[in-house]
């Protein structure tokens, strides 16, 4: 993209896409469009369990500067969910095909380039990363493709490969960036992704970028959080208390690595 192009304005623009499969299912969501000609690579941006909040702006404000489309559902309106520990789906499973039925939206778009399409998610929304980014779901609503590059964020590490449902390998063929909190507290233990990453088979693990944030909770990236709430996925599925808090310096560094990451997993070709 040329410095002329970034000066162009992004337009903001309110759309609804239907589940895969699903027609009955329908989705509001946030669409913006840098300026510019030709096709553009996407990011879907995935909300976590709270619900849409101003993470997840934060995140498109500078994906759009890069000359992103970006797209940022809400995945809990159509479904009559407040939101929380409480308000949320009963299994994350039932979600996947929103995740899908958003990547077909932006695929079929026509300021997208359908082969570079990639996803970011946040608790919740970065478990759906992740399960995306294996073979075994992914396979299920996209045989013969995948999302570009996926990156999943504080999506409650302890849980891959531990409890039925949530296994992590036989990765497409696609990068991954995982980050996490040093301090999360759905996973306590700040090298617990390093040893999921490690159980992996070789080729997967090429595939895996790890990023720990130092001295970040779990909602880091989310402006104003600063609250202790009760999970029970909390503390490695003990249940209890778990602290969000917004760290402005590790924001700053996420959205950069956004940025760097996507970019450089989704050059023109």
């Amino acid at each position: 993209m040329t410095t002329d192009e970034m000066k162009l304005p992004t337009t903001l623009h309110y759309v609804t896409f239907p589940a895969a499969g699903d027609s009955k299912l329908v989705f509001a969501a946030r669409l913006r469009v840098p300026g510019g000609e030709g096709k553009k690579p996407a990011v879907l941006i995935l909300h976590g369990s709270a619900g849409p909040s101003a993470r997840e702006g934060g995140y498109a404000d500078v994906l759009n500067a890069a000359g992103f489309v970006t797209l940022e559902p809400d995945q809990w309106a159509a479904r009559g969910l407040k939101g929380g520990a409480d308000g949320r789906p009963k299994s994350l499973q039932e979600t996947l095909p929103d995740v899908y039925g958003a990547r077909e939206f932006l695929a079929a778009h026509p300021a997208v380039d359908a082969a570079r399409i990639g996803v970011l998610g946040f608790s919740f929304g970065g478990v759906s990363a992740m399960l995306a980014a294996t073979h075994r779901y992914n396979d299920q609503y996209l045989k013969g493709g995948h999302f570009a590059a996926l990156m999943p964020v504080y999506p409650a590490a302890w849980v891959y490969n531990r409890v039925p449902g949530f296994e992590f390998g036989g990765l497409v063929d696609a990068p991954v960036l995982l980050m996490t909190g040093a301090l999360d507290q759905y996973d306590n233990d700040p090298e617990i992704s390093a040893k999921l990453v490690a159980g992996l088979s070789e080729a997967d693990r090429a595939k895996i970028r790890l990023e720990v944030m130092a001295a970040s909770h779990h909602g880091f990236d989310m402006p104003g959080a600063d609250v202790e709430v009760v999970d029970p996925f909390g503390n490695q599925g003990k249940g209890g208390r778990v602290v969000m808090r917004h760290n402005p310096a590790a924001t700053k560094a996420a959205h950069e690595i956004a940025v760097e990451f996507f970019s450089g997993a989704m050059k023109s070709k």
